[in-house]
């Protein structure tokens, strides 16, 4: 026992093993009191699992019920449901939200209320309801709604985009012209996807046969093929002197080949070039000088790109003009704009390169426009002019992880004055791509062939001189 006492090596070795296990007896009694706390933690770098500041807001404004029906088989162990189920645990923490699972085998009367044919119910679907109000509204969100194969998780996005839904008196109608050979709205699937979210629907209206239908709340032009009729035009400027609002994104269209769409871009100030907008600086482009990496303004339609520095791609764009002559009234604001070490080629040169005699910017990639020329201050025309159309293009939104199609909703929002209105950008499991410049790329390219390949060579030179020497 005597030795037991003065062995230092004994008295260290237990005095470690005590230190061991009050370490693990703290360790449990930690997990004991958080388990019976049930508080749960979203490690991750999105908070994909966490409802936003903006759903917050959502949720506090509510004064009306509330249900969230899921639709998930029970015991369902998929790991998307779970994930779900997370999420929706937080909405429910709110007095005026009931979420409640009605699973399709064991409730298959549910079908009845809610089915429909455009937007049939199914297993693992989500049904946001005011059904408890006079006027009941629902929204429909099918699995494929909230999780996509590419990983991107929406469940958020698509809730309280759904709330929002059924609070409304109204739906928001976008009309997409065609008949002059425009690409049908539903090729533009990240724009359209984003834009239903935001509770807006897409429809088309061709004017050759019809008029503008009395539920129009923007109306979309695009690039065309073909010129707009006169009387088409007519019937645009009459929409548009009636508080009518429209959003153009187009680019290869110009005086030439389309003056009688271009006379409605001119009747409210502003033209449309003809030669794409090249940038000298690589830091200003992503891989060849025409994909302009956009500079954003001061405007409120560019807020939430600045907050979650988001970059813009205007592949292909034209540049947005202000005419000399233009009418009394009209404030025009540059939205977004090329840098001021941009140019436009002179007409038929093909070089990329930046030439004496070139024009030089910066110029107007797009512009807010708004008309008040009324007695009654309370009406206003509204148009979006954007000189890319690749804006649209699902593959050039990609490359900047969607901020195009933010942009272009928050366009629509500007449009419909409203602002204030919550749009919540989807979120991804897979986590978003680098959006890197030209020139970043080159030091890269200079870093990783140039320096540490010569830092290696040189340290092999070194150490084969000292052990020659040595």
């Amino acid at each position: 026992m005597k030795k037991f006492f003065t062995d230092k090596k004994i008295r260290y070795g237990t005095f470690s093993t005590v230190i061991t296990l009050v370490f693990i007896v703290v360790l449990i009694v930690v997990n004991l009191i958080i388990g019976e706390l049930d508080h749960k933690f979203d490690m991750t770098s999105a908070d994909t699992y966490s409802i936003s500041d903006k759903t917050k807001t959502v949720l506090d404004g509510l004064d009306k019920d509330i249900t969230i029906y899921t639709l998930f088989k029970t015991g369902n162990s998929d790991n998307i449901v779970t994930r779900v189920q997370r999420v929706l645990d937080q909405y429910a923490e709110n007095p005026h939200i009931k979420v409640e699972n009605k699973d399709l085998y064991l409730y298959p009367e549910f079908m009845k209320d809610y089915y429909s044919e455009d937007k049939p119910l199914a297993v693992n679907s989500i049904v946001v309801t005011n059904a408890n109000n006079e006027k009941e509204r629902f929204k429909i969100i099918n699995y494929e709604d909230y999780f996509d194969t590419s990983g991107t998780f929406n469940v958020e996005s698509c809730v309280t985009s759904a709330i929002n839904y059924v609070g409304l008196e109204s739906d928001s109608v976008v009309y997409a012209i065609t008949g002059h050979g425009e690409i049908e709205p539903d090729k533009f699937t990240n724009f359209v996807k984003q834009a239903n979210l935001a509770n807006y629907e897409f429809k088309t209206v061709n004017l050759l046969e019809n008029d503008i239908p009395d539920d129009c709340t923007v109306l979309l032009m695009t690039t065309c093929y073909r010129d707009y009729s006169e009387d088409e035009v007519q019937k645009i400027k009459d929409y548009l002197t009636a508080d009518g609002r429209l959003m153009c994104v187009a680019s290869d269209i110009n005086k030439e080949d389309h003056p009688n769409m271009v006379s409605i871009l001119n009747a409210y100030g502003v033209d449309i070039g003809k030669i794409y907008i090249m940038e000298s600086d690589p830091k200003n482009y992503m891989q060849l000088p025409f994909e302009v990496m956009a500079q954003q303004t001061d405007h409120s339609i560019n807020n939430s790109l600045k907050e979650g520095n988001y970059k813009v791609l205007a592949y292909g764009t034209n540049d947005i003009s202000v005419m000399d002559l233009k009418k009394q009234g009209l404030e025009i604001e540059d939205v977004l704009t090329s840098s001021a070490t941009s140019y436009i080629k002179t007409d038929g040169n093909k070089s990329y390169n930046y030439e004496e005699g070139d024009k030089t910017g910066p110029f107007t990639i797009a512009a807010a426009i708004t008309d008040k020329t009324y007695t009654d201050t309370s009406h206003s025309t509204k148009l979006m002019v954007i000189g890319s159309f690749y804006m649209l293009d699902a593959k050039v939104d990609s490359a900047v992880n969607g901020a195009n199609s933010t942009f272009l909703v928050n366009s629509l929002n500007w449009l419909n004055d409203s602002e204030d209105s919550i749009y919540i950008r989807p979120k991804t499991l897979a986590g978003e791509s680098i959006v890197i410049d030209a020139g970043t790329v080159n030091k890269i390219k200079i870093f990783a062939w140039g320096v540490i390949p010569g830092i290696i060579f040189a340290v092999g030179i070194i150490v084969c001189l000292r052990r020659r020497n040595g």
